[in-house]
C-alpha cells in the first residue's frame, strides 16, 4: 500500500493578527516533532478565521484538495482546530465515513479511524461547538444588558472614548473625546447646511482642521476618509439611538451625550437620500438553511422563496430547500424540498427521541446517586495526578541542585529539565480534563434529558440558534439524501430510540389502573427504564 499523503492544517482561535504568532508556529513545530515520518504534501497557509462559523477559505481549499484526490488525510494539533461549528464538523465526520478522508492525525488527541473512533471524535467536536455556542450566548447576553443600560458595545464610536469607571454599577461608559468630539460635531453642522458634499467635508477636516483619527489595531491614526464620514452620518448612535440586533427600527436610548439631535440626524438622512445613498437590502431569514448538508456531495443545503400564483388567482408564498452544488464532485441531488416537508420530517425524527417528563425525573434521580460514586473516583484520580505533579517538581529542584554543583553538564541539564517540564505540562492538562469531566458529566446528562422532553417543541417553535442547539446535542449534523432527512444520533439517544416506546406504553397503561394498583406496577416500569442506562453507565461522559 502506498504511503498516505497528508495536508497539515493550523489555526488560531482569535482573528487578531498580532496574537497569531504565539500559537501558529508552536502548532507547526509540534506537528513536525510528533509526526516526523509522515508524508505531508502541503502545509496550508495558517487560518486566521474563527472556526465558530463555516466559510473558512483555507479549510474549504483543504477539503477541495481531498475531493480532487490530491491528498488522503489531515494532520493538525487538535479536533477543535478543524471545527467549532456543526457544518464543518459534519464535513469532517462525513468525509471519514465515506472514505474521502482516509486518516486524521492529531498532536494532542488520539484518533482511531473506526466507527467507535468517529463517534468519540464527534463527541469532542460537539463539546467544542457547545463551548463556543455557550460563549457566544453569554457574550450576546452581556451585550444586550449593555445596550439596555444605555451604552454601546465594543470600541467607542469615533468622537467618544471608553471610560472604565471604578466602583460604579455601570460599565463601558462613553465620554466625549476632547480631541475629536467638537470637530465631528462641526462636520454635522457643515452637512446640515445642505451646501457641502461629504468629499468636501473630508477635505476641510483634513487640510484645514488637521483632523487625525483615533486609530485602531488594524488602521493607524491618520486623515479621515470620506467613507468614515458617510458611516458617521448613517450611524444612529450619534443621535443617542442604539440599534438592537435582529429587531429593525428598534433602539435603546443612550445614556451618553448625543452628538446630534434626532431631528438633525433625520435631516441628514434626507440630504444623503437626495444624493442617492444606496439602500441596504434586507436579508431573508429561512428556518432550516445552513443547518443541513447534502448526503451525496457534502455541500450545505440552502433555501429560496418563490411566490406561486394558484388557479384561483391567489398568491402562495413557498420556501424550497436544495443542495448548493458548490462542490466539484458530481451530485445528482437536484430536487427541491418544500419547507413543510422538511418540518414534517424533523417532527417525525425528533419524535423518536421524545420522552415524558416522569422518565427524565427517574433517570436524573438514579444518575444523582451514580454522580456521588463517580465524584469519589474522580477525587482519587485528581489526588493521584497532583501527587505525580508534585513529585516531578521535586525532581526539577533536585536537577537544578545537581547542575549548581556541576554534577551534570549544561546539555544534560537542559535536556532532562525540558523532559521533566513536558511531563509536568502533560499531567497538568490531564488533571484539568479530569476536573472538567468530574464537574460536567451530570450537568450534561441533565441537559440531554431536558432535550428529550422539550427538544421537539424547542426545535419547531424556537429560534435558529435553538434549532442548532437541539441538532448538536441530538446527533451528527443532518443530511438530505434522496429527499429524505437522515440524522445519526449520539450514543445517549440510541437507547431511547431502540427501547423507550414499549416502556412508555406500559407506563400509560399502568397510569390508567386504579390508584391502589399503580405503585408496584410503576416501580416495575421504572426498573425497566433505568435498566437501559445501567448497561451504558458512561454514556454521558463522552460528551463532556
Amino acid at each position: 500500500m502506498s504511503k498516505l499523503r497528508y495536508i497539515a492544517y493550523v489555526r488560531k482561535s482569535t482573528e487578531q493578527e498580532e496574537r497569531q504568532s504565539l500559537s501558529l508556529p508552536a502548532q507547526t513545530r509540534k506537528i513536525k516533532e510528533i509526526f516526523p515520518d509522515i508524508r505531508i504534501v502541503k502545509w496550508m497557509e495558517p487560518e486566521s478565521k474563527s472556526a465558530f462559523k463555516p466559510g473558512r477559505p483555507i479549510f474549504n481549499e483543504m477539503m477541495d484538495m481531498l475531493r480532487e484526490g490530491l491528498a488522503d488525510g489531515i494532520v493538525t494539533w487538535h479536533p477543535d482546530r478543524l471545527s467549532r461549528n456543526e457544518i464543518d464538523a459534519a464535513v469532517i465526520t462525513y468525509g471519514l465515513r465515506t472514505g474521502l478522508i482516509k486518516d486524521l492525525k492529531f498532536g494532542s488527541y488520539y484518533f482511531d479511524n473506526s466507527p467507535e473512533g468517529i463517534m468519540m471524535l464527534q463527541g469532542v467536536m460537539s463539546h467544542s461547538q457547545y463551548s463556543s455556542s455557550k460563549l457566544s450566548k453569554d457574550v450576546k447576553r452581556g451585550n444586550d444588558e449593555q445596550r439596555k443600560r444605555g451604552w454601546t458595545t465594543g470600541w467607542a464610536i469615533e468622537g467618544y472614548l471608553n471610560a472604565r469607571n471604578d466602583g460604579r454599577e455601570d460599565y463601558g461608559v462613553l465620554i466625549k473625546d476632547p480631541d475629536r468630539f467638537d470637530l465631528r460635531r462641526h462636520m454635522w453642522d457643515l452637512m446640515l447646511t445642505g451646501k457641502y458634499s461629504v468629499p468636501r467635508i473630508a477635505e476641510i477636516a483634513n487640510k484645514q482642521w488637521g483632523y487625525v483619527t483615533r486609530g485602531t489595531r488594524k488602521y493607524p491614526p491618520g486623515p479621515i476618509a470620506r467613507t468614515s464620514i458617510y458611516n458617521m452620518f448613517n450611524n444612529p448612535r450619534y443621535a443617542g439611538k442604539i440599534p438592537v440586533p435582529d429587531q429593525p427600527d428598534h433602539y435603546e436610548k443612550a445614556r451618553y451625550d448625543p452628538m446630534v439631535t434626532i431631528e438633525e440626524y433625520d435631516k441628514v438622512q434626507q440630504l444623503l437620500g437626495r444624493r442617492g445613498t444606496r439602500k441596504l437590502a434586507v436579508k431573508k431569514m429561512f428556518n432550516y438553511r445552513n443547518i443541513m448538508f447534502c448526503g451525496e456531495c457534502g455541500c450545505t443545503i440552502t433555501a429560496e422563496s418563490k411566490d406561486v400564483e394558484l388557479k384561483d388567482g391567489t398568491i402562495k408564498h413557498l420556501v424550497y430547500y436544495h443542495c448548493t452544488h458548490k462542490s466539484k464532485r458530481p451530485c445528482k441531488q437536484r430536487k427541491n424540498l418544500e419547507e413543510a416537508n422538511i418540518k414534517q420530517q424533523y417532527t417525525e425524527v425528533l419524535g423518536k427521541y421524545t420522552i415524558l417528563s416522569q422518565f427524565k425525573d427517574w433517570a436524573l434521580g438514579a444518575l444523582q446517586d451514580q454522580n456521588e460514586t463517580e465524584s469519589t473516583d474522580f477525587t482519587a484520580i485528581l489526588e493521584s495526578q497532583s501527587r505525580a505533579i508534585e513529585s516531578l517538581h521535586k525532581d526539577v529542584k533536585r536537577l537544578i541542585k545537581m547542575a549548581s554543583k556541576e554534577l551534570i553538564n549544561e546539555d544534560q541539564f537542559s535536556e532532562e529539565k525540558k523532559d521533566l517540564e513536558k511531563q509536568i505540562k502533560d499531567l497538568e492538562e490531564e488533571r484539568e480534563d479530569t476536573k472538567k469531566r468530574a464537574n460536567n458529566w451530570y450537568a450534561t446528562a441533565e441537559r440531554l434529558f431536558d432535550l428529550a422532553v422539550n427538544g421537539r417543541d424547542k426545535f419547531l417553535n424556537g429560534t435558529l440558534e435553538d434549532k442548532q442547539t437541539v441538532l448538536r446535542d441530538l446527533g451528527q449534523h443532518p443530511v438530505i439524501l434522496d429527499e429524505k432527512l437522515i440524522i445519526t444520533p449520539h450514543p445517549w439517544a440510541v437507547p431511547i430510540e431502540n427501547g423507550y416506546k414499549p416502556i412508555e406504553e406500559e407506563y400509560l397503561r399502568v397510569r390508567s389502573l386504579p390508584e391502589h394498583l399503580q405503585k408496584e406496577a410503576l416501580e416495575a416500569v421504572r426498573s425497566t427504564w433505568l435498566g437501559m442506562w445501567d448497561s451504558n453507565p458512561n454514556i454521558f461522559t463522552w460528551l463532556v
